[in-house]
C-alpha cells in the first residue's frame, strides 16, 4: 500500500513538474581552452551522468568476474596439480611395497612438493633408495626430509639411523645418535639405537657409561638394565683382557665397585674373559684369592677350563678346605680334575668316586669309567657305565 503511495505521488508530482520542466530544459556548455568541446540540454546531461554511472557499473562487474574467474582458474588447477600428487604418492607407496623401488622414488619425488606431508613422501624415497643401495640419494633425501620442519627431526633422525644400522653404516649413524641423544636425552629408542651402536663398534666403556647415566631414565626395568649391564661388562672384560691379563685386574681391583666383586655372575664374566683369551696365570690368581678370601663353591666348576703350569697352589687349598668339609662332593670333583691335569690317575679315580655320591654327572661318570677301565680295573669301569647309564635315563 505504501509503495502504491509513493507511485502515484511521484506520478503526480511528474505530470505538475513535468511540463514545466520540458518548457524550461536548461542549458549546459563544457569547454576546454576556450574551444567548445561538448554542449547540450541539462534534462540530456542528468540522463548522461546516469547512464555513465551505470557504465561503471557495468564495466566493475565485468573486472570483478574476469578476476574472480582468473582466482577460480587458478584455484582449480591448484587443486588439480594437489590431487594428481596425492595420486602420485600412492602410487609411489604401492610401488615400493611391491618392490619397484625405482618408480617409487621417481613417483614419491615427484609429488613431493605438492604433498599435504612433504616429509612422508622423502621418507619413504629413503628408503626406496636404500633398497636399491643408493645410500648418498637416500641421505639427500632425508636431508630434504629434515628441512620440512623441526618438528619431524627426531622422526627423520630415528628413520635414519634405522636405515644406516639395516646397512650396516655404525660409524655414519653414531654422530647423529649423538646430536639426538644431546637434544632428547630421555627418549628411549635414541638411547637404545645408541647402546646398540656402541655394541657393535666394540666401544664398552662408553656403552656403559650411556647404560649407568641413562639406564633408569628411558625407563628400563631393573631386571632388563641388569642384563644389558651384565653383557656389557662381559664384554668389556674380554676387550680388556684381550689386551692384558693384568690391564684388567687393575681395573678389577682399583676400578670395579664392590658390589661388582662380590657377585658371583661378575666373577664369572672375568673368569670366562680370562680363559677365552689363555691369561691363565691372571685365572689361578684370582681363585685362589677368591677362594683364599670367600671360598666360593661355583667358582670350582672353571678348574677344568684352565691350564696352568703349577697346580699345586690350588691342590693344597683344596685339601685344606677337606679338613673342614671331608664330604663336600664339588671339593673332589675339582680336586679330582687338578689331579688328572698332574696325571695322578688314581687320586683321581678317588675323589671321582667320592663326588659322585653326592654331585653325579653323566660326564664324570664316563670320565671314571674310562679311567677304571684304562687301570685294569674292568668290573669297575662296566659298574660305572651302567650306573652312569642308569643316571642318564633319570635325568
Amino acid at each position: 500500500m505504501i509503495r502504491v503511495l509513493i507511485l502515484l505521488i511521484v506520478l503526480a508530482i511528474g505530470l505538475i513538474y513535468g511540463p514545466e520542466l520540458s518548457d524550461h530544459k536548461g542549458y549546459l556548455l563544457v569547454s576546454l581552452d576556450s574551444h567548445t568541446t561538448y554542449e547540450t540540454t541539462l534534462i540530456n546531461a542528468v540522463i548522461i551522468v546516469i547512464l555513465f554511472y551505470f557504465l561503471l557499473l557495468l564495466a566493475e562487474w565485468i573486472l570483478r568476474r574476469f578476476f574472480s574467474m582468473s582466482s577460480f582458474t587458478r584455484n582449480y588447477f591448484d587443486r588439480r596439480n594437489t590431487r594428481k600428487a596425492q595420486k602420485n604418492r600412492l602410487l609411489g607407496m604401492l610401488a615400493l611395497f611391491e618392490g619397484n623401488t625405482k618408480q617409487a622414488h621417481t613417483l614419491l619425488l615427484k609429488s613431493a612438493r605438492r604433498s599435504d606431508a612433504p616429509v612422508l613422501n622423502y621418507i619413504a624415497a629413503a628408503k626406496a633408495a636404500q633398497f636399491e643401495g643408493k645410500y648418498d640419494l637416500r641421505d639427500e633425501d632425508l636431508l630434504k626430509a629434515t628441512e620440512c620442519g623441526k618438528g619431524s627431526l627426531l622422526a627423520v633422525g630415528l628413520i635414519w639411523v634405522e636405515l644406516q644400522l639395516d646397512a650396516k653404516q655404525y660409524e655414519h649413524a653414531l654422530p647423529i645418535l649423538r646430536d639426538l641423544n644431546q637434544k632428547h636425552p630421555n627418549n628411549r629408542q635414541v638411547s637404545l639405537r645408541l647402546l646398540d651402536v656402541y655394541r657393535h663398534l666394540n666401544e664398552w666403556r662408553k656403552y656403559l657409561d650411556l647404560l649407568s647415566a641413562q639406564g633408569k631414565r628411558i625407563g628400563l626395568k631393573e631386571n632388563e638394565l641388569e642384563k644389558l649391564r651384565l653383557e656389557g661388562y662381559r664384554q668389556f672384560f674380554e676387550q680388556l683382557a684381550c689386551e692384558s691379563g693384568e690391564k684388567l685386574k687393575l681395573w678389577w681391583d682399583n676400578i670395579a665397585p664392590r658390589w661388582m666383586r662380590k657377585e658371583f655372575k661378575y666373577q664369572k664374566a672375568l673368569l670366562d674373559a680370562y680363559a677365552k683369551n689363555n691369561r691363565e696365570r691372571e685365572a689361578e690368581q684370582f681363585l685362589i684369592e677368591k677362594l683364599n678370601k670367600q671360598f666360593s663353591l661355583p667358582l670350582l666348576s672353571y678348574i677344568k677350563k684352565l691350564t696352568l703350569i703349577d697346580y699345586y697352589p690350588l691342590i693344597g687349598l683344596l685339601e685344606n678346605k677337606l679338613k673342614s668339609t671331608p664330604g663336600e662332593g664339588i671339593i673332589h670333583q675339582a680336586l679330582a680334575y687338578l689331579m688328572l691335569k698332574e696325571n695322578k690317575k688314581e687320586a683321581a679315580i678317588s675323589h671321582l668316586q667320592i663326588s659322585l655320591q653326592t654331585v653325579p654327572s653323566i660326564d664324570d661318570y664316563a670320565l671314571l669309567a674310562n679311567l677304571l677301565e684304562n687301570n685294569g680295573q674292568f668290573k669297575e669301569a662296566q659298574t660305572t657305565f651302567r650306573d652312569g647309564l642308569l643316571f642318564a635315563e633319570g635325568c
